[in-house]
């Protein structure tokens, strides 16, 4: 879940993003239709954010955006009276209506039961056991191996082939 200062900021970006669109989409003429445009993509907004302090500040930027852009082009805030006013209610109401539902609709998902907010550190991997290092196999001189001479494994770093027998190391035949 956001926090409550995540949410308002990127509601600020919708609320700004549906006021350009519905600058661009619905006529001048039809105020009320820009402001129930508004109000809807508000309470979209407040729902999907499930929170009813997040859905009251979306409420108030929703109306100054509102009233500032879609009925004064210019960008000034002016409240002219009761009509304003009655849009603000309308307007917040919507907000929260929507918050409130997404609290609802958060609440049924989790089955009534509350969430642990805090983060679950991960753990780290478990330990892998530390590798045992074999020593290199040690082979007889070339002399005595009935077979002659035969190449052994890289000797080493160097990683050259040596002489050597494989019948038999200095213990006896290998294991």
């Amino acid at each position: 879940m956001p926090s409550i200062e995540l949410s308002i900021g990127v509601g600020f970006f919708a609320a700004v993003a549906a006021c350009a669109i519905t600058a661009l989409v619905v006529p001048i003429g039809q105020l009320e239709v820009r402001f129930a445009v508004m109000g809807l993509a508000g309470c979209c907004y407040a729902a999907f954010a499930a929170d009813l302090r997040a859905a009251a500040v979306m409420g108030l930027v929703v109306w100054t955006l509102a009233t500032g852009f879609l009925i004064q082009p210019a960008g000034e805030l002016i409240v002219t009276g009761v009509p304003d006013v009655l849009r603000f209610v309308a307007v917040v109401a919507m907000c929260l209506s929507g918050g409130f539902y997404g609290i609802v609709r958060r609440h049924a998902r989790t089955g009534g039961q509350r969430q642990d907010r805090r983060r679950v550190t991960p753990q780290p991997p478990p330990a892998r056991p530390a590798l045992r290092r074999v020593p290199p196999r040690r082979y007889a001189p070339v002399g005595s191996c009935p077979g002659g001479p035969a190449a052994r494994p890289p000797g080493g770093r160097s990683g050259r082939a040596l002489a050597g027998c494989r019948c038999r190391g200095p213990a006896g035949p290998p294991r």
